[in-house]
């Protein structure tokens, strides 16, 4: 069963009693979005690629709340930096509860990352585009590159299959040279086989309630 929280900065996330996880850190589902996956990610492949580039491709592993398209849409119109965002999902939460836990300012444009058919890209602004993928991550026929990966599935371990090497090699593949793949997580072996995989690893200070990050670079 999945139930709405509120976390500790205000923000909503899900309660998964089955898997006795939440979706988010209960230290504030914002801030640990914003730490990890926006400024950590987006916006340190912005600063690195300066103005050789106004726009990005973003895989995500994982559409969850949808928190994490959620603020890379603002940051792509507020930049106005184009982004094309690809997430994938197997088990997307159901109509109400995502109306339950979005935030609730969202902006007319914002409402359409909730409502945004499945399997279809869609337009969501002027600079942002989404496609949310039903399916599973680890047999996903997948025809594109990126140039960042949100790595966001749940924990090490609740869900050891996405992140033994094979599943890591999936994202590492998607990964155009010089991409940033980065996530909450910054479990040594995880760091360990990115390391084998070719990628230039960095740790990172956490959000609040967790120590570090990982924050790797395909060279």
């Amino acid at each position: 069963m999945k139930k709405k929280i509120i976390t500790a900065d205000g923000s909503f996330s899900v309660f998964d009693s089955v898997l006795n996880e939440t979706y988010h850190s209960i230290n504030g589902a914002l801030t640990e979005s914003l730490h990890v996956y926006i400024n950590s990610g987006l916006l340190f492949w912005k600063n690195k690629m300066k103005k050789q580039s106004n726009f990005c491709n973003i895989f995500e592993m994982g559409f969850g709340t949808g928190l994490n398209a959620l603020l890379a849409k603002r940051f792509s119109d507020q930049k106005k930096f184009k982004v094309n965002f690809f997430s994938i999902e197997k088990f997307p939460l159901s109509s109400s509860l995502y109306n339950s836990i979005k935030p609730i300012d969202l902006s007319l444009s914002e409402e359409k990352i909730f409502k945004a058919p499945w399997n279809k890209k869609f337009l969501i602004s002027k600079f942002f585009t989404i496609t949310k993928i039903k399916g599973d991550y680890l047999d996903f026929n997948y025809r594109k590159s990126f140039d960042i990966v949100f790595y966001d599935p749940f924990g090490y371990n609740t869900q050891p299959n996405l992140w033994s090497k094979k599943a890591l090699k999936i994202s590492f593949d998607l990964l155009n040279k010089g991409g940033v793949w980065v996530s909450y997580c910054s479990k040594g072996k995880v760091r360990r086989d990115l390391l084998e995989l070719g990628m230039k690893v960095h740790r990172l200070d956490g959000p609040p309630g967790k120590r570090e990050i990982i924050r790797a670079i395909k060279v």
